[in-house]
């Protein structure tokens, strides 16, 4: 079965809302546990994905950078599910926008993320660092054979830019290796990046930029 299809018949019947947050992570535990069979990994992806918060958010994004070998597909969909889940939490009930996370591409095996990479705390960033930016970017997409970049928004202390990206790359695989050739120009970008499925308005920027350069806030 294609695990496209396999991850929407089989990760929708679980109401992720109830759990705790030690529920959440006992379930994030599960995807790094080598003893863990595929099915019981492929249980956990789902049941995190409709979890949709930042602790869900945050176990699905470190998997998706390493998955098991037969789940890379499982786990871009999942990270993507929760992130869209996570957008919706910021941006309230009365947000009226929907951000598809699925079949996006005009070969339809294709994903729309939203990237912000950053410069390092205290530093902005120069046109000229925009212009390497762009141009790596845009050639490690196409190396990887993404469909497309959209667009950027260039701004002084961080860049935002819009990917179509087959669901067999993994996000760290393509924003890792971009980071990576942009700082052979002189480490002008931090490691640390924000990845999701929906356009994140200013306030939402200001609270990514404080989480991606400060970690999340103890509660």
């Amino acid at each position: 079965m294609n695990s496209h299809i396999d991850y929407i018949e089989n990760t929708h019947d679980f109401d992720s809302s109830k759990l705790t947050e030690q529920e959440v992570n006992q379930w994030g535990s599960v995807l790094f546990d080598n003893d863990k069979t595929l099915d019981e990994k492929k249980v956990a992806l789902g049941i995190l994905a409709h979890v949709g918060n930042l602790t869900a958010y945050q176990h699905l994004q470190k998997y998706n950078e390493q998955p098991d070998k037969g789940l890379e597909e499982w786990a871009m969909l999942a990270f993507g599910e929760c992130t869209l889940f996570l957008h919706g939490d910021l941006a309230g009930d009365d947000n009226e926008e929907e951000w598809v996370f699925t079949g996006v591409g005009k070969h339809n095996n294709q994903m729309r993320f939203y990237f912000m990479v950053l410069p390092p705390e205290g530093k902005l960033l120069e046109s000229w660092q925009h212009e390497i930016i762009e141009k790596e970017m845009t050639y490690v997409a196409e190396d990887l054979k993404c469909e497309t970049i959209e667009w950027f928004d260039f701004k002084p202390h961080y860049v935002g830019f819009s990917i179509l990206m087959p669901v067999t790359i993994s996000v760290a695989q393509y924003i890792d290796k971009a980071i990576a050739q942009c700082n052979e120009f002189g480490n002008f970008l931090i490691t640390e990046y924000y990845c999701g499925t929906g356009i994140p308005d200013d306030k939402e920027i200001v609270e990514i930029i404080d989480i991606v350069m400060n970690g999340e806030p103890e509660e």
